[in-house]
């Protein structure tokens, strides 16, 4: 199954309201200083934060080494995990089946550990500079506009109706795949979700 990292919402930001559409920061500077502030910072990442600050954006490198350190960690915590790399630069992280008797509190707890000082704040900041570079608060609208962009919805299917679909169970027997105009589990479709911290995977039959 795919991950939902809780670490990707590390950031503790309030939003700004502009007219309808709301904002988590007024900058990715601003958002840098924040995670500069925040915890569990170690030298790797802190250099890659500072880098960051003077260049006004994470390399894609940074956000690769990042990611293999944490595939590492999980590896050998006994936890390992496969990444996906999208077209958009960004990583999905697949998870193994929980062993036998073990818990999903201790495998999350192994995933917080590992993430510290390798994606804890990395992961999150290269999200939002690749998949939301307008930095909007409502991950509905994230992913709805880089669908937009990528053709994948006209103007036939509204934001509205788009955040009902994936935000409601829906009608019994109807799949996700159905009450969208795309396909959910599609690469590019996938790599939009992403943008916006969402994780969309089928469900277990």
């Amino acid at each position: 199954m795919a991950l939902a990292l809780p670490i990707l919402a590390g950031c503790s930001i309030s939003s700004q309201q502009t007219k309808e559409r709301q904002y988590i920061a007024n900058s990715f500077a601003e958002l840098i200083d924040q995670a500069l502030a925040g915890p569990f910072l170690q030298e790797f990442d802190r250099e890659i934060l500072q880098r960051a600050k003077a260049t006004g954006r994470i390399d894609q490198g940074d956000y690769d080494e990042a990611y293999g350190r944490f595939e590492r960690c999980m590896s050998a915590s006994g936890e390992p995990v496969s990444l996906k790399k999208f077209r958009n630069g960004l990583y999905r992280v697949d998870t193994t089946p929980l062993s036998p008797g073990e818990s999903l509190d201790s495998a999350m707890d192994v995933v917080t550990e590992c993430s510290k000082g390798t994606i804890f704040h990395i992961a999150n900041l290269y999200g939002i500079q690749q998949g939301n570079p307008k930095l909007l608060a409502d991950p509905s609208q994230i992913v709805f506009e880089c669908m937009e962009a990528k053709g994948l919805v006209t103007g036939d299917f509204s934001l509205k109706e788009f955040a009902e679909a994936v935000g409601t169970p829906g009608q019994p027997g109807v799949p996700l795949e159905k009450r969208l105009p795309f396909d959910p589990y599609a690469d590019e479709a996938q790599a939009c979700f992403l943008g916006g911290n969402m994780t969309i995977t089928k469900a277990s039959s």
